[in-house]
């Protein structure tokens, strides 16, 4: 039987907070030791990080203990965002591999093979495989792509690591501490794990179809200019001011194979430039001719909306535990308020053990094959 507890310490000494976490943690599931266990740190100094690491594994009585730097962390109903916290997961009563693979720049297309090695056999419909990349240093396109055969039968899901009071983002196992680095863990032994996504921006159009591009640059869509059609969806003063309207009005990108805008089918990129006269805008990633796109808009009622929708969803549910990495993008400066999605989600799961964290981007299945999310939740269920 699975069992799992979650803990939260706010304390601003890095050793006392791993402490006073991992304790909880296993407090609340009744535990000794663990197994294994997940670690979000928002630490005060990038010193305090080794200390607070190996307080936490000592207290767990496991090095497998995984995770990374973090915009914002919770546990159960409480959450901090930009400030010193640390929140951790402990597992037990399932089999658990976990792994560090530093100094992985350059080498990300291997990056699917080298974790099969380490977590050893094949993979099943019954893994949850957890990553946490560093994106700054990470090519993490192709890295993601280099998972589909090795991990395919596997939920895959995952966070980039935020940038920590250093500037830089960390990734862990146990008291190992490393950058440029991927950080991640099996579970093993537990039934299939569920997911749920919950996305922050609202389709304002339908399926567009890109009729003329280069590279990066969307040049025409429907056969008409793309900046013409951009601008339509923007409307209003965001039409006159494209730079402010980047920050709302954005790109999905469905799932490949989909023809659907649902929630938690499309990926959602950034306008990252806009060239007036060839009536053209970029986005991060190469798009195609042919490939259809949707515009959505960044929306902080729409996303309510959708975060309660994926609550309700749960209902009936029984987890043991409840991963959930959210974005940068999302929490109180979405928002407006602080705790709304780990209340939510702890209102919606009362029986499980909730803990995640905040990072830039996200991994979540799309298409059969794990993906890069932003503005995103991703919901996984151990039970």
């Amino acid at each position: 039987m699975v069992r799992a507890g979650a803990g939260f310490s706010a304390l601003l000494d890095g050793a006392a907070a791993g402490k006073e976490a991992a304790s909880r943690a296993l407090e609340s599931a009744g535990l000794r030791g663990a197994e294994a266990a997940l670690l979000f740190a928002i630490p005060r100094e990038p010193e305090d990080l080794d200390r607070l690491l190996r307080a936490a594994s000592d207290v767990l009585g496991t090095t497998a203990v995984v995770g990374s730097t973090a915009q914002g962390v919770l546990a159960g109903a409480t959450d901090a965002e930009g400030e010193a916290a640390v929140a951790v997961l402990a597992l037990a009563g399932l089999e658990a591999e976990a792994f560090l693979i530093p100094d992985l720049r350059g080498r990300e297309a291997g990056a699917g093979a080298e974790i099969l090695a380490r977590i050893g056999g094949r993979a099943s419909p019954r893994d949850l495989v957890i990553l946490f990349p560093d994106p700054t240093a990470l090519a993490l396109r192709p890295l993601l792509a280099s998972l589909a055969e090795p991990l395919g039968a596997a939920l895959v899901v995952g966070a980039g690591a935020a940038a920590g009071a250093g500037g830089g983002s960390l990734q862990w196992r146990g008291p190992k501490l490393a950058s440029g680095a991927l950080a991640g863990i099996a579970l093993r032994g537990a039934n299939e794990p569920g997911l749920r996504v919950t996305q922050a921006c609202r389709p304002v159009t339908g399926l567009l179809a890109v009729t003329r591009a280069s590279g990066h640059w969307i040049e025409s869509l429907d056969g008409r200019p793309a900046l013409e059609v951009y601008r339509e969806a923007a409307r209003g003063p965001l039409a006159a001011d494209l730079r402010r309207a980047s920050s709302f009005l954005m790109v999905a990108l469905p799932a490949p194979g989909e023809d659907s805008l649902a929630r938690g089918r499309y990926r959602v990129r950034n306008v990252v430039g806009f060239a007036e006269p060839r009536g053209a805008f970029a986005v991060p990633e190469p798009v195609g001719r042919g490939q259809e796109i949707a515009f959505v808009l960044r929306d902080p009622e729409g996303a309510r909306d959708d975060l309660r929708a994926m609550s309700e969803s749960l209902r009936g549910a029984s987890p043991s535990a409840a991963l959930y990495l959210g974005c940068c993008g999302r929490g109180r400066s979405l928002f407006g308020v602080a705790g709304l999605e780990a209340g939510y989600l702890a209102g919606a799961l009362p029986a499980a053990a909730l803990a995640g964290m905040q990072g830039p981007c996200q991994i979540a299945p799309l298409g059969g094959r794990p993906e890069l999310l932003t503005y995103a939740g991703v919901l996984a269920l151990v039970s």
